[in-house]
């Protein structure tokens, strides 16, 4: 008994006497997300490339967002690339009547060389690259949000095509689960310059950030 008092006295002794470990809180990081930077959408070739009407916009779309990740890279930011690649049978897209799940399939979109990403924009050795997705935005049905929230990024910054479909899908769904997220919109491109008007004066303000690459590359963030 007399062994066993002093054991429990010398252990709340130590403890008492050991320097408390400091717990330091991580600070948030920020990501920059590409979405779809695919030969569908990017190579002259692609199978949808064709929709972009405003060429002028495509153009300096793809120059503005190799100096985006240029400059992302140097600033060691982390950089996610959201792809899309499908299996011939579009069997993950269901039986859609309407929508962009009903009308991928009909243009055979996101297949083989499709789906690969544009050279000159590949991913660098440890670079989270999502493939599996079922919806416009980049958290559908992917592991973007629990990539996110385990590596602590709560500021995202988003580019990529089409900038009134898919971007804009996941700038609402960023907001409405918490992140803050900016949209570089000229290193995106939507089909008309009205539709880049549009969502800049009218859909990104109510969940998010319209940025411009000078403003990215000034460091506006």
């Amino acid at each position: 008994m007399t062994k066993f008092l002093i054991g429990l006295l010398t252990a709340a002794m130590i403890s008492i006497s050991a320097p408390a470990i400091a717990h330091t809180p991580t600070q948030p990081k920020s990501a920059l997300v590409l979405i779809e930077f695919q030969n569908d959408w990017m190579a002259p070739d692609g199978g949808i490339n064709a929709q972009f009407k405003d060429r002028a916009q495509f153009d300096a779309s793809k120059a503005n967002a190799r100096k985006v990740l240029d400059e992302a890279h140097r600033r060691g930011m982390e950089v996610i690339y959201v792809t899309m690649t499908l299996d011939p049978s579009f069997k993950v897209l269901g039986q859609a009547k309407y929508g962009l799940r009903a009308t991928m399939p009909q243009y055979k979109s996101f297949l083989g060389k499709q789906a690969e990403i544009f050279p000159g924009f590949e991913p660098r050795e440890g670079e989270y690259v999502i493939r599996e997705r079922t919806g416009s935005s980049a958290f559908g049905g992917t592991t973007l949000d629990s990539y996110l929230r385990n590596n602590h990024i709560e500021d995202i910054y988003l580019m990529g095509y089409a900038l009134h479909l898919c971007v804009e899908s996941t700038l609402r769904q960023a907001h409405d689960l918490g992140y803050n997220a900016s949209v570089i919109y000229d290193a995106s491109a939507a089909f008309t310059r009205e539709q880049q008007t549009s969502f800049v004066n009218d859909i990104a303000p109510f969940y998010g950030r319209p940025l411009t690459t000078a403003a990215f590359l000034k460091g506006d963030l």
